[in-house]
C-alpha cells in the first residue's frame, strides 16, 4: 500500500490492511513522513508492517513547493518496491497513483486506486487565480488517466462510484463505516449537567467551523452550559486564526484538540452529547457520506447535519439526528438542541437509533469480503 501521509495511523488504511492480513495477506505499508516524526519501521500487528520514508523532507498542503517533493517521494519509493516485489500495488489517493502505475507497469503488476475522495475536487478550494485553475485541471486530467489505466478502483460512496465506472470497468464501493466495536458501548448523552457539542475531522470553514462556534454563542445567550470539543487539524492553518477572531468572549466553552490517535476516538465520542456534521455546500460535499457521521452514529449521539441528499438519506431513514440547511442562520439549528436539551428522551432515542443502524448495516464487516475478493481477483 502506497501512502502520501505518515500513518499514524489513518483509520482507513489500517482497516483495510487489518481485513486483508486476517485472510492470509501480507501488507507492507510504504507512506511518507515528511517531518520524520515516527519510527522509520514499525510493526503495526501480525501481517502488516510500516516503512516510512522520511529524507524527502517537506511539509504538508498543494503548494508549488510541495508539488515539487512529490516526484522525489515517488522515486524514494521505488528501491522498496523492487525489495519488496509486491503482487499488488495498492495506490491511497491520485498522489500516490503515478508512481504506484510506473512501477506496476514495468513489472507486469496490478494496481489498485483507492479514491478516499475526487481529488481534483478535495483540492479545488485551496487552488487560486490562473495558476491553480490550470493545475486544477491537470489534476483532473490526470486522475482521469490513471484512474482508467489502474486495474480496479476502490471507492467510498455510490456517487463516487458513478463517476470512477465512467473510467473503470472494475469498481468497488467500500464505504468509510466504523468497525462495529465502535458501537459496543453507547455514550451517555443528555445525562450530565452539561452539553458538549462534538466536531472531529478537518477544522476549516467550508466544515462548518464559523458555524459552530455561532450555534454555541447562541446555546449560551440562552443559558445552556454547552461547550464546544474540536477535534482535528487546522486546514489551512490560517483557519485558526479566523476561529480565534469568533471565539472571543466564550473561549472558555471552546477546546480544541489537534490531531488525535484513532484509538482515543472511542472515548472522545463517549464524552460528548452532540455530533456535528454541519457542512458548506461544497460540490464534494454534497455528494458524499462523511465518515463523521456514521462514528457520531456508532457511538450513539445524536447528529445535527447538513440537509445534502446523501446525508439526508441516512438520518431520516434511521432517525438518528436533525437536518438543517447550512446556509440557514444557526439560531435554527440552535433551536433543535434547546429542544434536545429540554426533552432528553428525544436526543438519546435517536442517538440508540444511529448506534442500532450501525450494528445492523453501517459496519466495516459487512464491506471486508468485497475488498478480499477484490484483491483475489486482480492477483489471479
Amino acid at each position: 500500500m502506497l501512502l502520501s501521509n505518515s500513518f499514524r495511523p489513518d483509520p482507513r488504511v489500517l482497516k483495510e490492511a487489518a481485513s486483508l492480513a486476517d485472510s492470509g495477506f501480507r501488507i507492507t505499508i510504504l507512506c511518507w513522513d515528511r517531518e520524520a516524526e515516527h519510527s522509520k519501521t514499525e510493526t503495526v500487528r501480525d501481517g502488516v508492517e510500516v516503512i516510512r520514508i522520511q529524507h524527502v523532507a517537506s511539509s504538508y498542503g498543494i503548494g508549488a513547493r510541495q508539488l515539487l517533493r512529490l516526484p522525489k517521494f515517488w522515486w524514494a519509493l521505488f528501491p522498496h518496491l523492487d525489495r519488496l516485489k509486491p503482487d499488488i500495488i495498492h495506490c491511497h489517493d491520485f498522489d500516490t497513483l503515478p508512481a504506484g502505475l510506473l512501477w506496476g507497469k514495468l513489472h507486469g503488476t496490478p494496481v489498485i486506486y483507492d479514491a478516499h475522495e475526487y481529488y481534483a475536487d478535495l483540492c479545488k478550494p485551496r487552488l487560486k487565480g490562473f495558476g491553480g485553475r490550470l493545475l486544477y485541471q491537470m489534476i483532473r486530467i490526470g486522475e482521469h488517466i490513471g484512474a482508467r489505466a489502474a486495474s480496479a478502483v476502490v471507492t467510498v460512496d455510490e456517487s463516487l462510484g458513478e463517476v470512477y465506472r465512467g473510467l473503470n470497468k472494475r469498481v468497488v464501493i467500500i464505504g468509510h463505516y466504523p468497525s462495529k466495536n465502535l458501537a459496543a458501548i453507547a455514550a451517555p448523552v443528555f445525562t450530565r449537567n452539561h452539553l458538549t457539542l462534538l466536531y472531529t475531522g478537518r477544522l476549516s470553514v467550508d466544515r462548518g467551523l464559523l458555524t459552530y462556534v455561532r450555534i454555541l454563542r447562541q446555546l449560551l445567550a440562552w443559558g445552556i452550559p454547552a461547550r464546544l470539543r474540536l477535534v482535528g487539524v487546522f486546514t489551512p492553518s490560517a483557519e485558526e486564526q479566523t476561529l480565534a477572531a469568533q471565539c472571543q468572549g466564550i473561549e472558555n466553552a471552546v477546546e480544541i484538540s489537534s490531531w488525535v490517535h484513532y484509538d482515543q476516538i472511542p472515548s472522545i465520542l463517549r464524552e460528548a452529547d452532540v455530533g456535528l456534521c454541519i457542512l458548506l455546500p461544497e460540490p464534494r460535499y454534497v455528494v458524499s457520506f462523511p465518515v463523521k457521521l456514521f462514528e457520531y452514529m456508532a457511538a450513539g449521539l445524536p447528529v445535527l447535519a447538513s440537509n445534502f441528499p446523501p446525508i439526508e438519506s441516512i438520518v431520516q431513514n434511521e432517525r438518528c439526528g436533525n437536518l438543517v440547511n447550512p446556509l440557514d442562520d444557526p439560531q435554527i439549528a440552535a433551536s433543535a438542541l434547546r429542544d434536545w436539551w429540554q426533552n432528553h428522551r428525544i436526543p438519546q432515542t435517536m442517538g440508540e437509533n444511529g448506534r442500532q443502524a450501525v450494528l445492523d448495516r453501517y459496519n466495516w464487516e459487512t464491506l471486508t469480503q468485497e475488498l478480499i475478493q477484490l484483491y483475489r481477483n486482480v492477483s489471479n
